[in-house]
C-alpha cells in the first residue's frame, strides 16, 4: 500500500507538493526568464503588428497603385478623345491653310498624348473583363481614327461637304462607340476603387482590432509578471527589510519568514536570522558589561570618596591644629624671652596655657577622627552630652583664636538671665563655634572687628557671629552648608569646604538651626539657635 503524498505550499507560492527544478530556484534565473519572456512578448507583438500593417499596406497599395492610377489614366483618355473630336471639327471650320496646319498640329499632339496614356494603362495589372473592354475600346478607337483621318484628308482637299457628312455620320457613330466603351471602363474602375476602399477600411479595422487584442494580451501577461515579481520577490524582500529594521531597533521577539526557501530570499532570511541572534547576544553582552561598569563605577566612586575624605581630613587637621600650635608656640617663645624674670605664678600660668593647648589638640584629634566618620555616614556617632557653661566655652574659643592670630579683634557680648549651663556635647559645640569664629577671622581684614554675641532665655540659646570681611556671593548662599562647597570669592584662601557643613551637622544634632545673611564686600552674620533640651 503506497503512502499518501503530502501536498504543501512552498514559501514563494508554489503548491501541489512538487518542487520547482533546481535550475529555476535562484531568483536571478527566474527574473532573467521573466524578462526574456517579456522581450519575446514585445518582439512577438511587434512582429504581429508589422504583419497586420503589411496586410493593410497591400490593400492600400492596390488602391493607390492600380485603381487610382487606372481612374486617372481613363480620365485623361476621356479628356484627350473629347479634345480629339473637337480638333476633328476644327478641320471643318478652318478658313485658311494656317487654320488647317494648327488643327493638324493639335491632332498630332493628341495622338501622342493618347498613345502615352495607353502605354501607361498597359503597364497596370487588369483582370480579363478589363482587358476585354480595353481591347474593344482600342478597336473602336482605331476605327474612329481611320474615319477621322479620311475626314481630315477631305477637308485639306477642299471637300468640306463630304467631310461634314462623314463627321456627322460614320465618324460620330465610331466616336460614340469608343467613348461609351471608355465610359464603361471608367465606371468599372470607380466601382473597383470603391470596393478596394471599403476593403481597405475593413482591413484597417481588422488590423486595429488584432493589434489592440495583442496589446491587451501583452498587458495582461505583463501584469501577471509584475504580480509574480511583487509576491515572489518584492514583498518577501520588503518583509525581510522590515524585520531587519525591527531587529536594529532591538525588537528581537519576531518571526523571520522565508527561512526554508532555497533561493536568494532564503539566503537573506538566514542572514536576518543570524543578525537577530547576534543582536540578542550583543544585548546580553551589553547587559553584562553594563553591570560590570556599574560595579566598577561604584567602586571608583567609593575610592574617590575615600580619597576626598582623606584629603579633607588632612586639610581639616592642618586647619584645626594651627590655632593651638600657635598658642603653644607663642607661650613657648614668651617663656624663652622671660625665663630669667618669671615668677613661679607666671611660669605656672604659662605652662597651664601650654597644657590647655595640648589638651585642645588632643580633643581635636579625637573629634576629627569622629568627624571623618560623620562625613561618610548618614548616622552620626553617639553624642556625649553634659551640662557645661556655654558662655565660658565661647570665651575660650575667642581666646584661642586671639592667641593664634594676634592681629585679630574679637568682641564678645554675653546677654543672659538664665542659668549659665547648657546641656549638650561641649566638644562638638566648641568645634562648631571655633569654625564660625575662625572663618570670621580668616575672611576679615587685619584689625577688622569680629562680633560674637550670645543671648539666652528659657527656650534656648542664640549665638551670633558677625564679621566685616569678604562676604558671601548671593549665588552661593543656598549651597553654603553643603559638603565641599566654598564661596566663589575665596579661591585664594586655604579651605576644604567642610567647616560649615560640620557646623550645620553639629547644630542639627542639637536640634537647632543656623541661618546666614551676607552681602558681598560688607561681611556676613551667622546666627545659631540651640533649644534647651532636658538631660
Amino acid at each position: 500500500m503506497q503512502s499518501p503524498k503530502t501536498v504543501t505550499a512552498a514559501p514563494d507560492g508554489r503548491r501541489f507538493g512538487i518542487a520547482s527544478p533546481l535550475i529555476l530556484r535562484p531568483i536571478r534565473v527566474r527574473l532573467t526568464l521573466v524578462f526574456v519572456i517579456f522581450l519575446l512578448l514585445v518582439v512577438g507583438v511587434g512582429a504581429f503588428s508589422i504583419d497586420q500593417l503589411a496586410s493593410f499596406h497591400s490593400v492600400s497599395a492596390q488602391i493607390s497603385g492600380r485603381w487610382l492610377q487606372n481612374s486617372r489614366i481613363l480620365g485623361d483618355l476621356n479628356n484627350y478623345i473629347s479634345d480629339y473630336r473637337a480638333a476633328e471639327g476644327d478641320f471643318l471650320i478652318a478658313s485658311s491653310r494656317a487654320d488647317l496646319r494648327a488643327a493638324d498640329e493639335q491632332v498630332a499632339m493628341l495622338d501622342k498624348a493618347i498613345a502615352t496614356s495607353q502605354a501607361r494603362y498597359d503597364k497596370i495589372e487588369h483582370d480579363s473583363a478589363e482587358h476585354e473592354l480595353y481591347s474593344q475600346f482600342v478597336t473602336q478607337w482605331n476605327t474612329y481614327r481611320e474615319l477621322a483621318r479620311r475626314l481630315m484628308i477631305s477637308a485639306k482637299a477642299g471637300d468640306v461637304a463630304g467631310a461634314a457628312r462623314l463627321y456627322h455620320a460614320d465618324s460620330k457613330h465610331a466616336f460614340d462607340l469608343a467613348n461609351d466603351t471608355l465610359g464603361v471602363m471608367t465606371e468599372r474602375s470607380v466601382a473597383g476603387a470603391t470596393a478596394e476602399t471599403e476593403r481597405e477600411a475593413q482591413a484597417y479595422h481588422d488590423a486595429r482590432q488584432l493589434i489592440v487584442g495583442a496589446i491587451v494580451v501583452a498587458a495582461c501577461l505583463v501584469v501577471l509578471a509584475v504580480i509574480y515579481l511583487v509576491y515572489a520577490v518584492s514583498r518577501p524582500i520588503a518583509v525581510l527589510v522590515d524585520r531587519m529594521h525591527r531587529v536594529a531597533n532591538n525588537d528581537t521577539q519576531i518571526d523571520i519568514p522565508g527561512l526554508d526557501r532555497h533561493d536568494e530570499i532564503g539566503d537573506i532570511a538566514q542572514a536576518v536570522a543570524r543578525f537577530r541572534e547576534n543582536t540578542i547576544e550583543l544585548g546580553r553582552s551589553k547587559d553584562v558589561l553594563t553591570a560590570q561598569a556599574a560595579v566598577l563605577q561604584e567602586t571608583l566612586d567609593k575610592e574617590r570618596r575615600m580619597a576626598e575624605l582623606q584629603r579633607n581630613f588632612i586639610s581639616m587637621a592642618s586647619h584645626e591644629f594651627r590655632t593651638p600650635l600657635g598658642v603653644i608656640d607663642g607661650q613657648a617663645q614668651r617663656l624663652i624671652r622671660t625665663r630669667d624674670a618669671l615668677q613661679p605664678e607666671a611660669l605656672e600660668e604659662r605652662c597651664g596655657k601650654i597644657r590647655a593647648a595640648v589638651q585642645r589638640m588632643t580633643h581635636l584629634m579625637d573629634h576629627l577622627l569622629d568627624s571623618s566618620q560623620w562625613l561618610d555616614s548618614t548616622t552620626p556617632a553617639a553624642m556625649r552630652r553634659t551640662d557645661f557653661p556655654l558662655a565660658a566655652l565661647l570665651h575660650e574659643v575667642c581666646e584661642m583664636h586671639l592667641e593664634g592670630t594676634p592681629s585679630a579683634r574679637i568682641e564678645v557680648c554675653i546677654e543672659t538671665d538664665e542659668p549659665n549651663t547648657f546641656f549638650g556635647d561641649a566638644r562638638l559645640l566648641f568645634q562648631a563655634f571655633s569654625n564660625l569664629v575662625g572663618n570670621a577671622v580668616k575672611y576679615s581684614p587685619p584689625g577688622a572687628p569680629v562680633s560674637v554675641r550670645m543671648r539666652s532665655d528659657a527656650d534656648g540659646v542664640s549665638v551670633t557671629v558677625e564679621d566685616r570681611g569678604l562676604g558671601i556671593p548671593e549665588r552661593d548662599i543656598e549651597r553654603l552648608f553643603e559638603r565641599y562647597v566654598r564661596g566663589g570669592n575665596v579661591a585664594g584662601t586655604v579651605g576644604a569646604g567642610v567647616g560649615l557643613y560640620l557646623v550645620k551637622l553639629v547644630v542639627e544634632l542639637h536640634r537647632g538651626t543656623i541661618t546666614v545673611t551676607s552681602e558681598e564686600g560688607k561681611g556676613s552674620r551667622f546666627n545659631v539657635f540651640l533649644p534647651r533640651l532636658n538631660g
